[in-house]
């Protein structure tokens, strides 16, 4: 079953697992996820929720390390 394009606060805690609390604080620090407002009704498209994890990858010690191995092979720095 595919998921909406809109989606709400539970359906983006039951998706990507978010905590409501998690949500509504980030979105009232105004650094969480982009939301839509509609009158007193918020939701979140899709495309930001996966946008905002994207941008939120941390690479590990272990690839960082290999990067910069590589790097220095290739006389880079």
């Amino acid at each position: 079953m595919n998921a909406p394009e809109i989606l709400n606060e539970r359906q983006v805690q039951e998706i990507y697992g978010f905590s409501i609390p998690y949500l509504r604080r980030t979105r009232r620090e105004r650094r969480g996820p982009r939301f839509l407002k509609v009158g007193k009704l918020v939701r979140y498209r899709k495309t930001d929720i996966e946008a905002f994890l994207a941008a939120h990858v941390v690479e590990s010690t272990g690839a960082a390390q290999q990067t910069f191995a590589k790097q220095e092979a290739r006389g880079e720095k």
